[in-house]
């Protein structure tokens, strides 16, 4: 866990580089003809974490979270534009800088850095933390600064297209290529924009998904990844002799809405070539979770979640992840109130990967209250 003092380093360039790069393409867009929109979001919450397991190695006993997250998007009659930077009092990071044209009716193309198509929980939530029900993330959609294990930001070019069917259905298909993490310590570190001289290497990223009424949000469907991670092996003893770890994911996801319930869910196959310099070692494993939510009134919703797998506890790959949530049972409560304002408390039983072949298991509280303006 880090502490929930360090910032990053680079913080100021970061937003020099940020706002001269709005001030540009933004003023870019104003010679665009034709109808524009314009709109800025600001996500915030406070989080706050008990650890109610007394002493647990590498585990922290409690904090305080505030964030904020500001989302920019420029819309107009075939270029869109796309901005968000996430702040908090452990992270600061440009999250997201994409350019996009709309090359046909129902299909778009987009460059910069955005979320990885192969991620079914990153694409639709993003980083609102308002938008979603729960605190927390399922471990295996995870970001990469807190041990998600394969990557959620990617720079590079997307393409992203929606066919209609007859029946009134419709099919998504999203493909993406572009620079993904390297293994740095003990985690995936996405492609620097202001370093592009770093080691990342190439990501493919690939996402399809049928939606039975195209008026409806119920949707299912496909998800892989190929992934090259370059891994700077003197930055941890655990990384000695490890070059490089090609990854192959491939998963599906269901998102379905009945009445009064919700139910989300993903699960995700890894095979991982971790490649040492003395010899290869081969690595498989599935990770996934089960939501359910159930709108108990017109404002409070009552969610639970579990995640698990199978031979993930001994994967010599997320042995080098140690803070990788591989298994959780957790229950919470969601109240909606005022105007876009929500507050969520959450219960969980985890259990951290932990290093070599010994695992963490602690129980925790978290209260949260997040809001969207305007």
């Amino acid at each position: 866990m880090k502490s929930p003092n360090v910032l990053r380093s680079g913080n100021n360039r970061w937003w020099r580089f940020t706002a001269l790069s709005l001030i540009s393409i933004v003023g870019w867009c104003d010679q665009v003809r034709g109808e524009s929109q314009q709109e800025i979001l600001i996500f915030t919450s406070v989080d706050t974490f008990k650890n109610i397991s007394g002493d647990v190695p590498n585990i922290d006993d409690s904090y305080i979270q505030p964030a904020v997250d500001v989302l920019y998007s420029y819309s107009g009659e075939k270029f869109r534009f796309l901005a968000e930077y996430f702040l908090s009092n452990r992270e600061s990071e440009l999250e997201r800088m994409k350019a996009g044209w709309k090359t046909g009716d129902n299909t778009m193309l987009w460059f910069g850095r955005f979320h990885s198509t192969a991620k079914y929980w990153t694409t639709e939530y993003h980083h609102g933390q308002f938008l979603q029900t729960s605190i927390t993330r399922p471990g295996v959609e995870a970001w990469e600064d807190d041990s998600g294990p394969m990557p959620s930001h990617i720079t590079g070019l997307s393409i992203a297209h929606e066919s209609f069917r007859p029946n009134e259905a419709a099919i998504n298909y999203s493909f993406s290529v572009g620079l993904g993490p390297e293994f740095v310590g003990q985690e995936l570190v996405p492609f620097d924009l202001l370093d592009p001289g770093s080691g990342n290497d190439v990501s493919y990223n690939y996402r399809m998904a049928y939606r039975p009424n195209v008026l409806s949000l119920n949707q299912f469907g496909l998800l892989a990844a190929w992934n090259e991670i370059n891994v700077v092996s003197e930055s941890n003893p655990e990384l000695a002799n490890l070059d490089h770890i090609r990854q192959i994911t491939i998963g599906l996801f269901v998102d379905w809405n009945w009445d009064k319930w919700r139910l989300l869910s993903s699960f995700i196959y890894f095979n991982n070539d971790m490649q040492f310099v003395d010899a290869p070692r081969k690595d498989e494993f599935v990770s996934g979770y089960v939501q359910a939510e159930y709108r108990a009134a017109k404002d409070w919703t009552i969610f639970g979640r579990t995640e698990n797998g199978f031979n993930e506890d001994m994967s010599p790959y997320l042995r080098i992840l140690p803070s990788f949530i591989a298994h959780r049972n957790m229950i919470g409560v969601r109240w909606d109130f005022a105007s876009f304002q929500g507050f969520t408390v959450e219960i969980a039983d985890n259990r951290a990967q932990g290093e070599g072949s010994t695992h963490i298991d602690f129980r925790e509280v978290r209260i949260q209250w997040s809001a969207v303006f305007p």
